[in-house]
C-alpha cells in the first residue's frame, strides 16, 4: 500500500506467495466375521458393528500417526505429517524452522509437544475432489472367503476406506517444541516446558488469528502438566471442567491428548 495525494494515483500490486502441492493418501481395510457366528447371535448388524469397532479405531490410530509422522521417503503411499515438516532448527524469523523451538533432548528418547492452529487458512486435512470426506465404511454382504488352509466358508465383510490428506497453508500459525528428553522430566536437568510454551505460543500468536488453535502432547506430558496445574505453581496453567472431565489448559488453549505422539523421537537439529 501507499500514501497518495488527491488526483495522484498509486502503483498496482499484488500478493506474494509460495505454491505448495500437496498429496492425498489411501486408507484402506477389511473386516471379516464368520456368518454362523454372527447369525447365532440376538442381533447381527450389532454383532458387525461390534467386531468393525476395531478396525474402526485402528483407521484413526493410523490416521493420527500419519498427520504427526507421515512421510512420503519411508512410505510414498503416505503424505508428510507435521513432525516431518516441522523438523529443522532455524533461528531466522520467517523460515519453516523458526517455529521449531529446542528444548535441548539428544538421543532417541525425546518427545515434543505440537501447537496446531486449525482451518481454512491455516492447517487442515484435504480430501480428493469427487471422494467424500472422512472414514467411509461399505457393508459388501455375504462372500465366501479361505481359511489359512484354503477352505472356504461364508462371511460378512465390511470394506472400510478414508482418503485425505494434510495441507499447511500457513506454517506460522503453527509450532512445534522439539527434543524434550523424557527421562530428564521431573529432574534438575528437565526443560522448562512452561517457558518453551510461552515461546510457541508467541510465535504463533500474531498468525493464528480466525483459527482454533490446540496443544497436542502425550500422556508422559499431559500428566507432567497436569500436576504443574494441580500445584497452581504456575498460572498459565489452569483445569477447566468440560462434559466432566478436567481438562489442562495453557493460556486458554486446551492441552489435549495425542498417544500418538512418541517419547522415542530422534534429536532435531
Amino acid at each position: 500500500p501507499q500514501f497518495r495525494r488527491f488526483y495522484q494515483g498509486v502503483e498496482c500490486q499484488k500478493g506474494d506467495y509460495t505454491p505448495v502441492t500437496d498429496s492425498t493418501a489411501m486408507l484402506d481395510d477389511y473386516s471379516e466375521v464368520d456368518k454362523k457366528l454372527a447369525d447365532i447371535n440376538s442381533n447381527t448388524a450389532q454383532f458387525r458393528l461390534n467386531e468393525a469397532e476395531a478396525h474402526i479405531q485402528g483407521m484413526n490410530k493410523t490416521a493420527k500417526t500419519n498427520i504427526f509422522y507421515g512421510s512420503k521417503d519411508k512410505n510414498a503411499s503416505a503424505f508428510d505429517g507435521l513432525a516431518t515438516r516441522y523438523n529443522k532448527l532455524s533461528t531466522k524469523e520467517g523460515e519453516l524452522g523458526y517455529q521449531v523451538i529446542n528444548a535441548g533432548g539428544t538421543g532417541n528418547d525425546n518427545t515434543s509437544i505440537f501447537f496446531v492452529t486449525w482451518g481454512d487458512r491455516h492447517t487442515h486435512l484435504i480430501y480428493p475432489k469427487g471422494s467424500k470426506a472422512g472414514l467411509q465404511r461399505e457393508d459388501k454382504g455375504q462372500v465366501t472367503v479361505q481359511d489359512a488352509e484354503g477352505r472356504n466358508y461364508e462371511a460378512y465383510r465390511d470394506h472400510f476406506s478414508w482418503d485425505f490428506g494434510l495441507c499447511i497453508r500457513n506454517y506460522r500459525s503453527s509450532a512445534r517444541i522439539a527434543n524434550i528428553d523424557v527421562s530428564e522430566l521431573g529432574g534438575d536437568n528437565a526443560a522448562n516446558l512452561i517457558d518453551l510454551m510461552i515461546d510457541a505460543y508467541y510465535r504463533i500468536e500474531e498468525h493464528a488469528v480466525n483459527g482454533k488453535t490446540v496443544i497436542y502432547a502425550n500422556n508422559t506430558i499431559r500428566t507432567w502438566l497436569h500436576k504443574q496445574a494441580s500445584a497452581k505453581r504456575n498460572v498459565n496453567l489452569t483445569i477447566d471442567n468440560v462434559a466432566g472431565k478436567p481438562i489442562v489448559n495453557f493460556l486458554g488453549l486446551p492441552i489435549k491428548l495425542c498417544s500418538e505422539i512418541l517419547n522415542t523421537e530422534a534429536k532435531v537439529a
